[in-house]
């Protein structure tokens, strides 16, 4: 009795050395006497069928949810399977039929998903994340771990414990019809070193990773679901090429594994399939190699597991397997395992061994406690989460790869000079490519939809660039790109697998960019690759051949802002809905018809969204192209960013008198006033002038011109609180409602000045008293005086000056004066209906009279633009004057101008800043660091930098239609608002 007693203790002495040998990281920091009786417990209490299900997990589709349910409840109920694998379905079709398999489990469930590139590849509506061939691409591992990660998040949300992934193929085969994409790469070293930081961050993260196929499904041009793919390497190759990166997995302590159909002569000459053949799987993997994880098979339906008269359920179990993966008929195969057991075939210790290891996984994922339900009313949020799109960003961005760039042809640079194409091959004119170019130059578009005609090749060769965007590998598309070989400065950008890309060499193009895939992300970080919005250092990880060698990697610069999630750039993810909000609240009140908000900190985009529409009639949209008149934003970003370029010229001197650069100034007896005065609003001139009394005719009207009420003739309200006279009428010597040789400029509609307009406003501000005091007072008039004073210096026009010295080299293509004269008025929204003086909707035109009566070119207003535009004059001084490895303005002048500021107020150079003494005042946010320097426009229109977070935050709309008459806009005060969600959202 003694010895019995003494043998089962050994027996189980050593039963539990099996379980614990050398066992992977995830199972070493469990509490093994726990985990023990817990297995204990179970185990005793299933039949020989029960145990022997325990090893199996069958598939299940979840397309027919009655068929799903009635297929679970026999395989869960009647069979007793371990685990489950869903096909594709829907989120809501995955996690109820997790609840309800959960439900009805006597012994909790290993739910599995074959995900290589994250749930989307089962989970419909999830995040598709890049394919492996894409991240083998990436240079840092570090982003493969968080992928592995989120993964792991987005599983265990789903009610996933095991992920049939990664892939560790080394695929060296270009013709290999199964793996191709879905491997890492033709380098050993690198699809260990990126699968492994992948498996790390899935495991660290709480999931099972497999990698797969052992031992390497790489080198054939076999498909294993279809027949037995053979791998003829020798030993050395296996060893080196096949083996490593399941070697170095396994010496990391991960903890699954999946073997491959595959016959492998020089590891077993038999021609067993290698998940059958018990020296693949026990004598290389597990003695060998010390593998002490979970052994899975592949898919035990597939073609390449057949052996005729053998039951590969039986045989894979007698080989060394743990777990039976999709078997080919469930009841028959417990059966035939049954059976052999019974018969001595299979000795009970493997059953007793293998249901216990995998009764063990399951402790250790917790499901010996209740787990919580995968239905929830959140759980399509928390797939698709922030966070979650934030890594495929990074991932996508660190993908991209140039393979040739002749002459530095990229990032694209001088692009005042440079007139682009895109050409798009595959796919139509507009779409997320076309788009993102646009945001960063003015490109003329084309498509090969269906053939591009000897017309339209001419034009695209006028052009000195031209990017080709190729979308397929069809013969059409690759007779369309040879089209474009003798094109001047040829880009082209492969959104195709790279094996596909052999297809079109040689590939006569200066410049060549893979970006993988064909889908929104890849478009929109392709071209940010080619204008320099990202840093390029992905690596090619095969070879193409005739066009570049595996491992091929040209380095491209960021050298221009870039586009990113918030998340990613420190912000909390609910930012973007709280700034939603407060639009919507805004737009809900009529504060304003629609508006564009763009946030960038750290040299990216992080938010670009356009809300409602150009006007109350909800014709047009507002789309991230709208144009809108920034009003006295325009002090600085029109007339400042010309006055620093004229500074860095050394064409004045701030604190010389303003009327060394203005005779009129002189002429009027106002010496005393320097440019540093006019800046910092600290000249004595008064905050306007009164324009409408100006160039009303007087001889038209009889009466008051303006009254504060309504009475007599005073019956046109402009404003809250002002009437105007409905008999008055502008000034026919100044005004006209034709174009001609003295009134060339448009004011309105129909309506037109000239100089004569422009020198009569000048003198009437030249000669202007004075206040008594020189202390601060914001005046239109000053900026009016400091743009003049900048075209008397470089005898240019302001509009051509700043237009040549920093809107076209910055590509800001939808920035200027006089906006009617380049784009369509649908492209711009529309400011005030004038009932007085221009009496007609402002559309196109500035609605600063003062500016308008000027010619539209004026100091304190005039200027249009879209908030893309102005964050790369934004980003420019952030950058010291540099943008688009270009310098603009020199280092020097752009601090000078961005930190000084007034002694006498919160004023800078120009610029507006915080009121760090009184924050109620300020118009910032009262968050904003001392350092943040912007304006605001009257029209609805602001923008502020802050160099101490890095940070850009622009908002246009036009509040000001139909009406200046806007009581909702002032009671929101939304611009600080959002500033102050951005403030407290970052991290």
């Amino acid at each position: 009795m003694r010895r019995i007693y003494t043998l089962m203790v050994l027996a189980f002495t050593a039963s539990a050395m099996t379980l614990y040998a050398s066992v992977p990281d995830m199972m070493s920091g469990i509490d093994r006497k726990s985990c023990d009786r817990w297995v204990d417990s179970v185990y005793r209490s299933l039949t020989l069928r029960q145990r022997i299900g325990q090893l199996f997990v069958p598939k299940v589709s979840p397309a027919n949810m009655t068929a799903a349910r009635s297929t679970i409840a026999s395989y869960v109920k009647t069979r007793g399977v371990g685990g489950l694998l869903f096909s594709k379905g829907t989120i809501e079709q995955h996690a109820a039929l997790t609840d309800y398999a959960r439900s009805i489990a006597d012994v909790p469930l290993l739910m599995t998903l074959d995900g290589e590139w994250g749930p989307s590849m089962r989970v419909t509506g999830t995040v598709r994340y890049p394919y492996n061939m894409s991240l083998g691409a990436i240079e840092d591992p570090q982003l493969l771990y968080d992928y592995g990660r989120e993964t792991a998040r987005q599983c265990r949300l789903l009610g996933i414990q095991v992920n049939f992934a990664p892939v560790l193929d080394v695929n060296s085969n270009p013709q290999n019809p199964v793996i191709g994409f879905r491997s890492f790469g033709e380098n050993p070293k690198r699809v260990a070193e990126l699968g492994l930081a992948y498996s790390r961050g899935i495991e660290s993260g709480g999931v099972m990773a497999v990698g797969k196929h052992f031992p390497g499904h790489g080198d054939t041009d076999n498909d294993s679901h279809k027949t037995l793919p053979a791998i003829n390497h020798d030993a050395a190759k296996l060893d080196s090429v096949d083996l490593y990166p399941f070697k170095e997995f396994i010496n990391a302590g991960l903890s699954g594994i999946m073997v491959g159909h595959l016959n492998v002569p020089a590891l077993d000459p038999s021609g067993i399939p290698s998940s059958l053949s018990q020296k693949i799987i026990t004598g290389v993997l597990k003695d060998r190699l010390g593998f002490e994880g979970l052994v899975w098979t592949d898919g035990l339906a597939m073609k390449g597991a057949n052996i005729p008269g053998v039951n590969n359920c039986v045989a894979a179990l007698k080989a060394g397997v743990d777990i039976l993966l999709e078997p080919t008929a469930l009841a028959t195969d417990i059966d035939a395992v049954y059976n052999a057991v019974k018969s001595g075939d299979i000795p009970d210790s493997i059953i007793e061994n293998r249901c216990k290891k995998v009764l063990a996984y399951k402790y250790m994922f917790g499901l010996s406690e209740k787990q919580p339900k995968a239905v929830s009313p959140s759980l399509k949020k928390d797939l698709v989460s922030p966070e979650a799109e934030a890594v495929n960003r990074r991932l996508t961005a660190a993908m991209m790869t140039c393979v040739q760039n002749s002459s530095d042809l990229l990032p694209l640079h001088n692009l005042d000079t440079n007139s682009i194409a895109v050409v798009n091959l595959g796919e139509g004119r507009q779409n997320t490519f076309t788009r993102f170019c646009g945001k960063y130059a003015q490109v003329d578009t084309y498509s090969a939809s269906p053939a591009l005609s000897p017309s339209t090749v001419e034009a695209i060769k006028r052009h000195n660039t031209v990017v080709a965007a190729v979308y397929n590998d069809k013969a059409s598309t690759i007779a369309e790109l040879k089209k474009l070989e003798d094109c001047k400065n040829l880009i082209t950008v492969f959104f195709i697998n790279p094996y596909k890309v052999a297809r079109f060499a040689p590939v006569g193009a200066k410049s060549i960019i893979i970006a993988y895939e064909n889908n929104k992300l890849t478009q929109e970080y392709g071209a940010q690759a080619i204008f320099g919005g990202i840093r390029v250092n992905g690596t090619l990880p095969v070879d193409i051949k005739g066009v570049a060698p595996a491992g091929a990697c040209v380095g491209l610069l960021k050298t221009r802002l870039g586009y990113e999630s918030p998340a990613e750039a420190g912000f909390n993810p609910s930012v973007e809905k709280r700034i939603d909000s407060l639009v919507s609240v805004g737009l809900r009140t009529g504060a304003f018809p629609g508006c564009q908000v763009l946030v960038a900190r750290n040299g990216n985009v992080v938010i670009d969204k356009s809300y409602g529409y150009t006007d109350n009639t909800k014709t047009h949209r507002v789309n991230d192209s709208t144009i809108y008149d920034l009003a006295s934003v325009s002090k600085v970003a029109g007339t400042l960013p010309g006055l620093m370029l004229a500074y860095d010229r050394s064409l004045f001197e701030l604190d010389s008198p303003a009327s060394r650069y203005i005779p009129g100034l002189k002429e009027c007896g106002k010496n005393d006033i320097t440019v540093k005065e006019l800046l910092y609003h600290e000249s004595g001139y008064p905050a306007a002038m009164n324009v409408m009394k100006l160039f009303m005719d007087t001889a038209t009207y009889t009466g008051r011109l303006t009254s504060n009420r309504m009475r007599g003739a005073n019956t046109i309200k402009i404003a809250r609180g002002l009437y105007g006279n409905n008999q008055a009428r502008l000034r026919t010597d100044l005004t006209s409602h034709t174009p001609g040789e003295n009134c060339d400029r448009p004011a309105a509609k129909g309506l037109y000045v000239g100089k004569a307009a422009y020198d009569t406003i000048m003198a009437r501000i030249h000669a202007m008293d004075l206040r008594a005091s020189k202390s601060y007072r914001y005046s239109d008039l000053n900026f009016a005086l400091l743009m003049e004073m900048e075209q008397n210096l470089t005898g240019i026009s302001h509009d051509e000056y700043v237009h040549k010295g920093i809107y076209a080299p910055l590509g800001a293509c939808r920035t200027g004066y006089l906006p009617l004269s380049r784009h369509s008025a649908k492209e711009i929204a529309p400011t005030e209906s004038d009932r007085f003086m221009r009496r007609q909707l402002i559309h196109g035109y500035v609605h600063d009279e003062l500016a308008a009566f000027s010619g539209g070119v004026q100091g304190n207003a005039g200027l249009f633009s879209t908030a893309g535009d102005l964050a790369k004059l934004c980003q420019m001084w952030l950058n010291g004057g540099n943008y688009g490895g270009k310098k603009i303005l020199s280092a020097k002048t752009v601090k000078l101008f961005t930190t000084a500021k007034s002694p006498r107020s919160r004023r800078g150079l120009g610029f507006d800043k915080p009121d760090m003494a009184d924050p109620d005042k300020s118009p910032t946010a009262p968050q904003a660091d001392a350092s943040t320097f912007g304006h605001i426009g009257f029209t609805g229109t602001g923008f502020w930098v802050d160099p101490a977070n890095g940070l850009i935050y622009i908002f246009l709309s036009n509040r000001v239609n139909p009406s200046r008459d806007n009581r909702a806009f002032t009671t929101l005060n939304i611009r600080p608002a959002i500033m102050s969600v951005l403030y407290e959202a970052m991290k």
